[in-house]
């Protein structure tokens, strides 16, 4: 790393981390305002909360890590123009694209962290933390976590499963009660009905207890008496316990790639849902991007901080972000009501803004 690199991002790395921290401790604060006394009637223990905080604060990144790095940036060019040290570095040589770059990198990698933060943490992290507190007997729910009546149909492999209650947790083995399993043929004539009293997950199939079987014909009459067996061996079923925890997840639970194989297993579902969770899909993927946006929008707007004064500079940067919050919210309100592309309402403003940041980029001097 060249020594202007290190030296420019060292103005931008330690109120980065004065703010990001600050930031998360109102958030961790605020949530324990709202819950303490939940956690003191639940006699939770103090790990547990710890733990229960630790995994809930990276929910906060998507909020947090934009406006952070943009502050921070915004207070390292102020820095650097109060001290005249931007026109310097330009006396010397250096471009404004060189002096820009080791800030467009570090929202690029923030925006890539963040993205993959989304994918392959929040949205079980937020799962998980709404089952602790339904485990916990705090806010609304079935006490335990578990979950009734739950109905899933496997389009594919056409089968229709009614459960009367369904436990997500793992160490339970995602115990199952009242299994009502039905097998349909392609014509859409039910091949078998199978009911069992109890179902565990073995850790790569279903094993079920006390089970019994009705198989039909074509016409769906009976063809002979139902077979009863104490337990049965469930290997031939392709459903996991991921399926039906996906099937019970909120909308702000699943990631992008969750989505996609919720739509790919519920084809019959109606356009106006299919529509609704194509437009979180594209969100998903399209809200990281904020970081790397923020960064490029922030640039000029610092940079006339430097020269004119900071506060000026942080109205119209914080104007900015919180002018693409309204935007998105647009975005998808308007793609959820089908007046709106699923691709616009999600990338939509992330456009504008990247446009925005390139025309006021090449406006510098």
């Amino acid at each position: 790393m060249k020594l202007v690199t290190r030296y420019l991002l060292s103005h931008m790395r330690r109120p980065w981390l004065y703010v990001i921290a600050g930031f998360c401790l109102i958030a961790v604060l605020v949530d324990l305002f709202a819950n303490f006394v939940d956690f003191m009637e639940a006699e939770i223990r103090m790990q547990e909360v710890l733990l229960y905080y630790a995994i809930l604060l990276p929910t906060y990144l998507p909020y947090l890590l934009p406006v952070s790095l943009l502050l921070a940036l915004l207070y390292a060019l102020w820095q650097l123009g109060k001290n005249s040290e931007l026109v310097a570095m330009r006396a010397c040589g250096l471009s404004l694209a060189q002096l820009m770059m080791p800030y467009l990198v570090t929202g690029l990698l923030a925006s890539v962290l963040l993205l993959g933060i989304n994918e392959l943490f929040n949205p079980g992290a937020t799962y998980w933390t709404r089952q602790f507190k339904r485990q916990q007997g705090i806010g609304r729910g079935t006490p335990a976590g578990l979950t009734e009546n739950l109905a899933y149909k496997n389009v594919r492999g056409r089968r229709i499963w009614r459960v009367n209650s369904f436990d997500p947790r793992p160490d339970s083995g995602f115990e199952m009660r009242d299994i009502n399993l039905t097998q349909q043929r392609p014509d859409g004539s039910d091949e078998f009905r199978m009911d069992a009293e109890r179902g565990r997950w073995l850790g790569s199939h279903w094993w079920f207890e006390r089970v019994e079987i009705r198989y039909f014909n074509p016409n769906n009459d009976p063809l002979g008496p139902p077979e009863s067996y104490a337990n049965l061996d469930m290997t031939m079923l392709s459903e996991g316990p991921g399926d039906f925890v996906n099937e019970i997840k909120e909308a702000n639970e699943r990631s992008a790639r969750d989505i996609r194989r919720f739509l790919t297993l519920h084809e019959g579902i109606s356009m106006e849902t299919r529509n609704r969770l194509m437009v979180d899909y594209h969100y998903r993927l399209a809200s990281p991007w904020l970081c790397f946006i923020v960064i490029l929008v922030g640039v000029p707007f610092g940079t006339h901080s430097g020269r004119r004064g900071m506060g000026m500079g942080i109205l119209w940067a914080l104007l900015t972000f919180f002018g693409y919050y309204i935007l998105m919210g647009l975005g998808l309100a308007y793609g959820k009501r089908q007046l709106l592309s699923p691709v616009l309402a999600g990338w939509g403003p992330g456009l504008v803004f990247f446009i925005l940041g390139i025309a006021l980029t090449r406006r510098l001097r």
